[in-house]
C-alpha cells in the first residue's frame, strides 16, 4: 500500500496562504505533468476572484484570491517502512520506499467546494451559557492547478 505526502510552499515570502490537507489518507491527487487537481478535506482561505463580488454587497472579505502561484511537492511512498533505526534525538527514524516524487511550480486557478465539514464544539461562555463554536472551519473541496515548471525532486520540509 502507498500513501501521499503533499507539501506546499509559498514563492513570495510575504504570502502566507497555503492549502491545508486534513486527512492525507483521503486525498485524491491527479496530475498529468501539465494540469492537475487535488481533492481533500481541509481549508484554503482564498476567494475565487478579486473584489467586488457580484453575489454580495460586501466589498472585501479576504485579501487573497485566485489564481495563486505556489511550489507543490508530492511524494507517493509505501505505508510500511523498510528500515527503522534509533535517532540521535531518542525517537525512531523510519525509511520508506519512494514510488513517485515530483516537485512543481503550480498556479491554482479554480477551487470547488463540495461539502462543509466544520467540526462544531460545545463550550460554555463566561456566563456559563452553552454555545457552539467552530475552531477549525473545513470543507471537502477540489483545487485545480496548472503546472508552470518543475523543481528538483528534493522535498522541502515545511
Amino acid at each position: 500500500m502507498t500513501t501521499l505526502d503533499i507539501f506546499f510552499n509559498n514563492i513570495k515570502d510575504d504570502e502566507r496562504c497555503l492549502p491545508y490537507l486534513g486527512d492525507e489518507e483521503k486525498v485524491v491527487y491527479k496530475c498529468d505533468g501539465s494540469e492537475g487537481s487535488i481533492y481533500f478535506d481541509g481549508y484554503y482561505y482564498v476567494e475565487d476572484m478579486p473584489p467586488p463580488y457580484p453575489d454580495d454587497d460586501q466589498m472585501t472579505r479576504f485579501s487573497r484570491w485566485l489564481p495563486k502561484t505556489l511550489e507543490l511537492y508530492v511524494r507517493r511512498r509505501t505505508t510500511e517502512p523498510y528500515k527503522e533505526e534509533p535517532s540521535e534525538f531518542g525517537g525512531i527514524r523510519q525509511f520508506f520506499n519512494v514510488v513517485e516524487e515530483n516537485a512543481y511550480i503550480i498556479e491554482i486557478y479554480k477551487r470547488t467546494i463540495h461539502e462543509n465539514t466544520d467540526k462544531i464544539s460545545e463550550i460554555e461562555d463566561e456566563d456559563g451559557e452553552p454555545m457552539s463554536v467552530c475552531f477549525f472551519p473545513t470543507n471537502k473541496q477540489t483545487i485545480y492547478f496548472r503546472v508552470l515548471g518543475t523543481l528538483p525532486n528534493s522535498v522541502k520540509k515545511t
